[in-house]
């Protein structure tokens, strides 16, 4: 059958990191009742390392790792032991069918070694490399461009207050077969983002939602609260059209004054910025609860991904007709009323119902009490 590969997570949105990666290998053509996840050993369920059997072998592997944002990398595991004793002898005992083809003289490598829960310093690092002199190899080692890298992880928590110490300590040797690109969530960061605003959608968190909604290329995605536009910037860069709403004038068509050169800021400009300009289909401002959509529309979106308005940081507001005169259309702003949590979900779902494609994704922020919570919520 298909391998296993040791999926390495980064310490952040626990709850997120199996969905993200099985959304990401449906994109990749794996369904999801084909990929197998078996916990690692310790059946810690916060550990960073699960192991994933996925159908397709290291080219899909390699396609969830250019996708997945809470992955660090894959690697197919050689051996596993608490101690160094343990993992020789797990690795000595590993088939040749396996180990054989990475080891030849023709390939070049190069081993790198990381600690989880603790750093590893330089002497340290090369003493655990020289301790693995009993692995075979005869390529030459090339450290700027090898053909194969093998992985050493070192896992060991106890007296780390920041992570849990009930990871168990645990080292693991094998080959890599794909590491993510941690440089997308840099290269997005808000904090370099010309246009944003107290409630722009955190970059790592708008790149699993898109992941969540499956934006492939092609795909048309819409976000009826966009504000400031940080999700359908994430939807764009997986190469999505994408239009947004909402029922502020303000973040849709005004922006704000630029603190350089004069000038304004406004979604567009976030656009301009990444050379996604293309991408952004258009912008409307609409009410939710009463939207500017013609009611024969149906099956226009791929993905509708939003953040809808629950009153934390942002209440929810919806159209309030009133009748009186508008004296200056341009600088009217129609009155609002508040927006319950019930009557905003239930808009929400309606509009998806009728403008998803058959298949489409709907992915939005539901309120929960971590203190309460219960399944029976949804």
């Amino acid at each position: 059958g298909d391998p296993w590969s040791l999926c390495y997570f980064i310490h952040r949105l626990l709850d997120f990191r199996l969905p993200d990666v099985e959304a990401v290998a449906e994109t990749c053509g794996a369904a999801a009742p084909t990929l197998t996840w078996r916990m690692p050993f310790g059946d810690e369920p916060m550990s960073p390392f699960y192991y994933l059997r996925v159908p397709g072998g290291d080219a899909v592997v390699e396609g969830i790792a250019r996708r997945t944002t809470l992955a660090r990398g894959f690697m197919e595991v050689w051996g596993e032991g608490a101690t160094f004793a343990e993992l020789q002898a797990a690795v000595q005992a590993a088939p040749a069918s396996l180990t054989a083809q990475w080891l030849s003289p023709e390939r070049s490598f190069k081993v790198a070694v990381e600690g989880y829960g603790h750093k590893v310093s330089d002497a340290r690092r090369i003493e655990l490399i020289h301790q693995l002199g009993f692995v075979p190899f005869q390529g030459s080692v090339n450290l700027a461009n090898p053909d194969v890298v093998f992985w050493l992880l070192v896992a060991r928590t106890s007296g780390n207050s920041g992570i849990t110490d009930t990871i168990p300590d645990r080292m693991y040797f094998g080959r890599q077969v794909a590491v993510s690109d941690r440089r997308r969530n840099a290269q997005y960061a808000l904090g370099q983002r010309k246009y944003i605003g107290p409630t722009s959608m955190d970059t790592e968190m708008a790149f699993i939602m898109a992941n969540m909604a499956k934006v492939m290329p092609g795909h048309f995605v819409f976000d009826p609260f966009a504000g400031t536009g940080s999700i359908l910037v994430a939807a764009a860069v997986f190469g999505a059209a994408v239009a947004g709403a909402d029922i502020d004038i303000r973040v849709i068509a005004h922006g704000k004054a630029a603190e350089r050169g004069g000038g304004r800021l406004d979604i567009y400009t976030n656009f301009e910025q990444y050379g996604m300009g293309g991408r952004l289909a258009g912008l409307l401002r609409m009410d939710n609860h009463r939207h500017a959509l013609r009611p024969g529309l149906e099956g226009m979106f791929h993905a509708i991904i939003g953040d809808p308005p629950y009153g934390v940081r942002a209440g929810g507001r919806k159209s309030m007709p009133k009748e009186i005169e508008i004296r200056d259309r341009d600088s009217y702003i129609p009155s609002t009323s508040p927006y319950s949590m019930g009557e905003c979900l239930r808009d929400l779902l309606d509009m998806a119902a009728r403008l998803l494609v058959e298949g489409g994704r709907l992915v939005y922020f539901f309120p929960a009490n971590p203190n309460g919570y219960d399944d029976s919520e949804l």
